[in-house]
């Protein structure tokens, strides 16, 4: 009896020594895993985009390429602030934290302002319709200059203080001017002026 108690406490123990075997084997495959995957995907280790808007693309993909990012263009705008082929945006912006061999959009300056053609509104539209218009055609609005006329009927158009014709091109964005009436009457009959001068050399002398 004695023998088979100890046989069982020894298989018990092996048993016992199996299972703590396959445990730690466990633990350690599980840690392994985590610090290659830690590795592979560089946790915790992040890069700070650096700003490069107003430089050349040339200049732009060095820096990036130093601080081990990549670049694309994404687009192509125009900006009167920027010089040409300059860069207006950066995507992701600067200072954010990207990890390595992230790819950094860039939108550069065209260099070519865009043009828009001026709506035709005058003496075909009313004031609230010639706003929607110009704001839709990408213009913005100056302070409505008011004339004798039919109210807020749409007589010119301004850029810069002259009139303009309707399809005129000029940038998008500029100021235009309303020219509209203010309701009052507009007597266009001269009425004779019974006091004017009197020829003499018709009565003769």
């Amino acid at each position: 009896m004695a023998d088979d108690s100890s046989k069982k406490t020894g298989n018990i123990a092996r048993i016992l020594i199996h299972i703590a075997c396959m445990i730690v084997l466990t633990l350690l495959i599980i840690i392994c895993v985590f610090k290659w995957m830690k590795s592979y995907t560089r946790h915790g280790q992040y890069i700070s985009v650096p700003d490069v808007s107003g430089m050349f693309e040339s200049e732009a993909g060095d820096i990036l390429a130093a601080n081990g990012l990549r670049y694309e263009i994404a687009s192509y705008k125009y900006d009167k602030e920027v010089v040409e082929g300059g860069i207006i945006e950066q995507t992701p912006k600067a200072g954010a934290n990207v990890k390595q061999d992230r790819t950094v959009f860039l939108t550069l300056n065209s260099g070519k302002e865009p043009m828009r053609a001026i709506p035709d509104l005058a003496d075909n539209s009313s004031l609230r319709a010639a706003e929607s218009q110009i704001w839709g055609a990408g213009f913005k609005l100056g302070t409505t200059i008011y004339i004798d006329g039919d109210l807020d009927w749409v007589y010119e158009i301004r850029y810069q203080d002259k009139k303009v014709e309707a399809g005129t091109e000029i940038p998008e964005g500029s100021t235009l001017t309303i020219v509209a009436g203010n309701g009052r009457h507009v007597d266009t009959i001269e009425k004779a002026d019974s006091t004017g001068l009197v020829d003499t050399d018709f009565f003769g002398d």
